[in-house]
């Protein structure tokens, strides 16, 4: 039993961290323009950061501002090089990214005002993540969040 409650605080404990990983990124994406074609998750304290950087530089700026947040254990850097096509409304982007940042295994693209979602969340985050969602000027969501 007391194993089982020491590995159930462990795990709450490390998704909070997770959290907080999360929104710290989110709140330096929305400063740094390196982000701006970039997506990210956390599991576990790993960062995953997918995505396209307009240069080398600026990739490597992503993942050296990300590896310096605390708790994070390791960055797994899948961003590749090309251009980086900026969405038609930039504080949308952010104001998605606002939402999500509580979601540490969530991600979203946007095209055209439409929002991709993608990633995993628990059964009750994936309502609440597409309520907050159609409160913004989106045209449609289209929702592949895995449930678990």
């Amino acid at each position: 039993m007391a194993l089982f409650v020491t590995t159930l605080l462990i795990s709450c404990s490390r998704e909070k961290m997770d959290k907080d990983i999360k929104a710290d990124i989110t709140t330096k994406a929305e400063k740094e323009i390196s982000f701006a074609g970039v997506n990210y998750t956390v599991l576990n304290g790993e960062v995953n950061l997918t995505g396209i950087c307009s240069s080398q530089k600026a990739k490597d700026k992503v993942k050296s501002t990300v590896k310096k947040i605390a708790g994070v254990s390791a960055v797994n850097n899948a961003i590749t090089i090309g251009p980086v096509v900026i969405n038609s409304d930039p504080l949308l982007k952010q104001s998605v990214d606002s939402v999500l940042k509580k979601y540490s295994q969530a991600t979203a693209q946007l095209n055209n005002n439409n929002v991709i979602l993608t990633g995993q969340v628990a059964k009750e985050e994936g309502h609440k993540i597409v309520e907050a969602l159609q409160k913004l000027p989106v045209n449609s969501i289209d929702n592949r969040l895995t449930v678990f």
